[in-house]
């Protein structure tokens, strides 16, 4: 049987979770920051603008793009929403990505919890990840306290650009290992000062190019992670996966613990893994081509699917 998202007959959609506009610290306005994104061939962008009382960096109101939506392209109302309590941050906030918000959604009190604008930001409808947990040192504690958020920024490609800080599958692989069902996402976090945006992004699964459609295939899972290369298929029979891909030279399928399989080569597209070899209540597939650029699977949990 075909694993989803690519057992549903619908239209993938391109989209960039994590940017920002100079409603908060980035350096286009946001009909540009649009432009370029329709120029980089995208479907929908989350231009993510700070949300928070510190106006050095920071709005105080999530941006309203939707005059700018036309039949092939919209935009997500969205925010990274912060609060207090964040050791290794040298403003002291975390930093949480949450998309599909309601525009009143309100500034967290200086008493609000982590877990508790979590817990906010979801109960108002948003798909909620963990930002760039790498690039401000998240320690496996903390990870375990807003382990409810619905996922974890696999890879984000202004940490990457800015401080090589990019990557996320350390807390991603160590919630696996608790048990947590999170989802992995690759974003942009473009601000344009930089040469950072078309470099991560999602590809969802979704009925149609609407906020309500892509937030709900987000919640579900329904959905991959790329840099540049495609899963373009995952076929699971009993225990025995198949794997299709653009052409790369890594497969590598992780498990619980330390255990992984990989399959290597010039140029190959497909490949095959008894997973009973990874001893394993999840797996997800990870592949890498020969200029770098990488796609990630959503974690998959044998009970949901055998």
């Amino acid at each position: 049987m075909k694993l989803p998202p690519f057992n549903f007959e619908r239209p993938f959609f391109r989209g960039n979770l994590h940017g920002h506009s100079n409603h908060s610290d980035g350096a286009l306005s946001p009909e540009d920051v649009i432009n370029s994104y329709k120029a980089f061939g995208y479907d929908f962008i989350a231009i993510s603008d700070h949300l928070w009382s510190d106006k050095r960096f920071c709005a105080q109101s999530i941006l309203d793009c939707s005059s700018f939506d036309v039949s092939n392209f919209i935009t997500i109302p969205s925010a990274e929403i912060h609060c207090h309590g964040k050791a290794y941050d040298n403003d002291g906030l975390w930093h949480f990505v949450a998309n599909g918000l309601p525009l009143d959604f309100a500034i967290a009190k200086k008493t609000e919890t982590a877990p508790e604008l979590i817990n906010r930001a979801i109960a108002a409808g948003a798909y909620v990840t963990i930002a760039h947990p790498a690039w401000y040192s998240m320690t496996f504690e903390e990870a375990m306290m807003v382990s409810h958020a619905h996922g974890v920024e696999i890879y984000n490609h202004s940490c990457v650009i800015g401080a090589m800080r990019g990557d996320g599958t350390g807390v991603a692989d160590y919630l696996l290992q608790e048990g947590k069902r999170i989802s992995l996402t690759a974003t942009d976090d473009s601000h344009f000062k930089m040469p950072d945006a078309g470099g991560g992004w999602v590809m969802v699964a979704a009925e149609n190019l609407a906020m309500h459609d892509i937030i709900t295939a987000l919640k579900s899972g329904h959905h991959y992670s790329s840099t540049g290369a495609d899963i373009i298929n995952l076929t699971l029979e009993d225990t025995h996966l198949e794997v299709e891909t653009s052409p790369c030279f890594n497969i590598v399928v992780a498990g619980q613990g330390h255990k992984s399989l990989s399959y290597n080569g010039q140029n190959i597209t497909k490949a095959s893994f008894d997973l009973t070899a990874l001893k394993s209540k999840w797996f997800r597939v990870s592949i890498m081509d020969q200029a770098g650029r990488m796609a990630w699977s959503n974690p998959y949990w044998f009970e949901d699917i055998l």
